[in-house]
């Protein structure tokens, strides 16, 4: 028989993704940020085996898919390995503002090149200085050198933009260029 979670995410009145807030902590100090995640924060995170956990129990109960967020979850080394194990059980996005894909970090994101695993990036200005104005010193330059970089190891990547405005605004449209030229 269907579970009340499996009938309530098909008629819409129950959304079919969990989400985990793997940490709280985070590099950056978003003027907007939801859940006031920044340096500063205190330092509480989710285990591996528990977000393994919440996977298999969440595909188990009906759920769709599975949401990755924090603070910054690419701050927890383990996250790339986890997050592949959690995508054998349902399809998962991680929200992240990708400044931590420098160096060598870009080969351990590449583990995210999984048809059922996206990447959401943070990118809210075609103007390096109004988007660094919320999101910090060199986030911009960071975030377009991690889109292609990732892409380019097979990692699906969408952007995702924090505005006041409708997303139909032509104001957006530099954005939306930016956006496609980088892959």
């Amino acid at each position: 028989t269907e579970s009340p979670i499996t009938r309530a995410i098909a008629e819409g009145t129950l959304p079919g993704r969990v989400w985990m807030y793997t940490n709280y902590h985070c590099n950056l100090a978003c003027s907007y940020c939801l859940t006031e995640s920044s340096p500063r924060s205190e330092r509480r995170q989710l285990e591996p085996a528990t977000m393994l956990a919440v996977a298999e129990q969440a595909k188990e109960l009906g759920f769709t898919a599975l949401g990755v967020t924090g603070g910054e979850p690419f701050l927890l080394p383990w996250l790339p390995e986890t997050v592949l194990e959690m995508a054998s059980h349902l399809p998962v996005v991680v929200l992240t503002n990708a400044t931590l894909f420098g160096g060598n970090r870009i080969e351990h994101g590449a583990l995210l090149a999984h048809p059922d695993i996206s990447v959401q990036i943070s990118l809210d200005s075609h103007e390096p200085d109004v988007n660094d104005m919320a999101r910090g010193t060199d986030n911009f330059a960071k975030v377009v050198d991690a889109v292609p970089r990732l892409i380019d190891r097979g990692v699906r990547v969408r952007i995702a933009t924090t505005t006041g405005g409708s997303l139909d605004d032509p104001a957006l449209d530099p954005l939306r260029e930016l956006v496609a030229g980088l892959g």
